[in-house]
């Protein structure tokens, strides 16, 4: 019996699998196919809103107090189109799907979806305002850092749900062999000893990425609060010079962190983290979250005071690697449906909350097939104040 001849929709499937088994962070973080973005044509730039429920705000008594209604919104942003073409003869839409996998697809949609990966990790890293690890001048040999990190999540009140870690590979190198003179459960012994991998450890799932970001902080150094009472998302600074990139982690002298819940002090300086390059000198940095000191969503003690030091996590120019500590829902991923190709056979397709578009032309005259395979994504920080980086110098590889 002949085999049946390849469709753009056998295709199509076959693509989306393997793109889905190439994914890792993605993989672990909500995943919507999402027809929000139906009216008219998907662009890059376009967003979605989400909104975020709001904090109560609890009192003592008889007497209702209500909280002023806050609409808190989290932007889902289309990020980008990324695609891949490969060509072959007609002859070869004989093959079966196995074999044209084999020649075709594998390599080069790992390709593309490492490629998103990448992306996404960095938008969810430089995103996130907690950070813990050794930094910048050692190697990650403690499992403390997990616990640390797992403290600042639930502390910003994401309970003690399901979590994940996202581990670089240098760290992976260095952290499995430094644990296994500890106690550990004979399952996750047998993980870390046959695969190399960690396993479930401190609350977390653990895996590794070949793709985690490696950030590098700018040059700033000296900046202090140019006035007093400051709040919200803007904050003024002057007298330090130098740059300060997006993703860098400040915190603010005497601004000391409360529960999300009680209001209460947790008794360590709040992290923020920096939302867009400052170039230097005196300007407002934006940060994230908002320094808030009072009301539903309160966060920190107090404003910090007129000419309060800002401290820069990590030496000004450092370079560190970053895993990455997480709550699922703390992000979201988001693919959208392209608009067919007039004239040629397309086939829109979704697996796994991921949408692709696949469009196969021809050329009569060298009896050529063209088959491009597209993924427009979008990525939103939902809560990114439930994830925690943890930082390590990636060029250390020798064991502890």
């Amino acid at each position: 019996m002949a085999n049946q001849l390849l469709t753009t929709d056998m295709i199509a499937d076959r693509a989306l699998m393997r793109f889905s088994e190439a994914l890792s962070f993605i993989k672990t973080i909500p995943r919507t196919y999402d027809d929000s973005f139906k009216e008219g044509e998907p662009a890059i730039g376009d967003t979605l809103r989400v909104p975020i429920p709001q904090h109560a705000v609890v009192t003592s008594g008889r007497v209702a107090t209500p909280a002023p209604l806050q609409t808190i919104i989290r932007p889902v942003k289309i990020v980008d189109q990324l695609n891949f073409s490969v060509q072959y003869t007609s002859a070869e839409l004989a093959l079966d799907i196995e074999e044209f996998d084999r020649r075709y697809l594998s390599q080069q949609v790992a390709d593309l979806a490492v490629t998103v990966e990448a992306n996404v990790q960095n938008l969810a890293a430089k995103s996130i305002p907690n950070q813990t690890g050794p930094g910048s001048a050692a190697q990650w040999t403690q499992l403390a850092y997990a616990n640390i990190a797992r403290k600042y999540i639930m502390d910003n009140g994401a309970g003690p749900s399901t979590m994940k870690m996202l581990m670089n590979t240098s760290s992976e190198t260095t952290l499995v062999p430094a644990l296994a003179g500890l106690f550990n459960a004979q399952k996750q012994i047998e993980v870390q000893y046959e695969d190399g991998v960690m396993g479930r450890a401190s609350g977390f799932d653990w895996t590794a990425s070949t793709v985690t970001p490696v950030f590098t902080n700018g040059a700033g150094t000296g900046y202090l609060v140019n006035g007093a009472n400051q709040s919200g998302s803007s904050i003024n600074v002057d007298t330090g010079t130098g740059a300060i990139p997006q993703g860098t982690i400040i915190t603010f002298t005497g601004v000391v962190a409360v529960h999300p819940q009680t209001k209460v002090s947790l008794g360590y300086l709040r992290q923020f983290v920096v939302t867009a390059d400052y170039a230097g000198g005196t300007g407002a940095l934006q940060i994230y979250p908002a320094l808030t000191v009072t009301g539903s969503e309160k966060n920190v003690t107090n404003s910090p005071a007129d000419n309060a030091p800002i401290t820069i996590d990590q030496p000004a120019s450092a370079t560190y690697g970053i895993s990455m500590a997480y709550r699922p829902e703390a992000f979201a991923f988001v693919t959208v449906d392209l608009p067919e190709l007039s004239g040629w056979k397309t086939s829109r397709r979704q697996f796994d909350g991921i949408s692709m578009r696949v469009t196969e032309g021809s050329s009569l005259i060298n009896d050529m097939n063209l088959t491009r395979f597209d993924i427009m994504y979008g990525f939103g920080a939902l809560r990114p104040e439930w994830a925690t980086r943890i930082t390590n110098n990636p060029a250390l590889l020798t064991p502890a």
